[in-house]
């Protein structure tokens, strides 16, 4: 999932995880039986185009060719990305 920065129309991946919970979902009454592939957003504090909108937390957006390289950069070869 991505969006659109600036109105440019220059597409931005929000980022977030994959994985597999084994757990039962659904009501206690009708469970469905795992395993299920689950997602989640990550988030980060708002900047000052977010924060008067939602105050608490906002999506992870990579909007540079360094963010994005970071991101996709094996564990151990990633260094502390401090961009904002």
């Amino acid at each position: 999932m991505g969006f659109a920065l600036n109105g440019i129309g220059r597409f931005s991946p929000s980022r977030g995880i994959w994985t597999e919970c084994k757990d039962d979902r659904g009501t206690k009454s009708k469970p469905i039986p795992g395993p299920h592939l689950v997602y989640s957003f990550l988030t980060t504090s708002p900047n000052a185009v977010v924060a008067p909108i939602h105050r608490k937390t906002m999506r992870v957006f990579l909007g540079t060719d360094e963010e994005r390289a970071v991101w996709r950069a094996p564990r151990t070869r990633r260094r502390r990305y401090s961009g904002h």
